[in-house]
């Protein structure tokens, strides 16, 4: 099985948590990602921060300083819990987590058929659309359609990327 890094800001903030002692984010699934138990893996790390892994239900113990404390569970989530003195709201923890990278280790791989996902991005790098698996036929099309219909002048640039479709089994 290999690995993959993504940054915090690729994988899209779900829900933000005020916790008793803790605020915490959870992601996104993380994309093709080994299952997680609802345990501790020690399949990921952190490039930005420092983080230990523990049992989802202790994401509310007491954090002191720079810490941080993250869950990934059967869900394939990153729960990430930090004191409230460190980030009181969503968009402070965004900001200050926007350039940390997870390295993680990727399920078993199998290409699904002649399947792609296409994601378009802005020109800040922010997600502004993400397909289903398709056909590069229809990968094209949808390529077409969203040049055609944007108005560039106000939302600057937008790139595609194109990517073989997998199926973590």
């Amino acid at each position: 099985m290999g690995q993959a890094i993504v940054k915090i800001s690729e994988l899209g903030v779900e829900s933000f948590i005020t916790g008793t002692n803790n605020n915490y984010l959870v992601f996104k699934v993380i994309p093709y990602a080994k299952q997680s138990s609802s345990g501790t893996d020690n399949i990921y790390s952190f490039n930005g921060i420092t983080a230990s892994e523990i049992i989802e239900a202790d994401l509310d113990v007491a954090l002191t300083g720079n810490n941080y404390a993250f869950s990934v569970g059967t869900d394939n989530k990153i729960k990430l819990a930090f004191a409230k003195t460190l980030h009181s709201t969503k968009a402070a923890a965004i900001e200050a987590l926007k350039n940390v990278e997870v390295t993680y280790v990727q399920g078993n791989l199998k290409p699904d058929g002649s399947n792609y996902t296409l994601i378009a991005r802005n020109s800040l790098g922010e997600e502004v659309h993400r397909t289903t698996p398709a056909t590069l036929d229809k990968i094209v099309t949808i390529i077409s359609t969203l040049v055609d219909t944007r108005d560039v002048d106000v939302d600057g640039t937008i790139e595609f990327r194109v990517l073989k479709n997998y199926i973590n089994s």
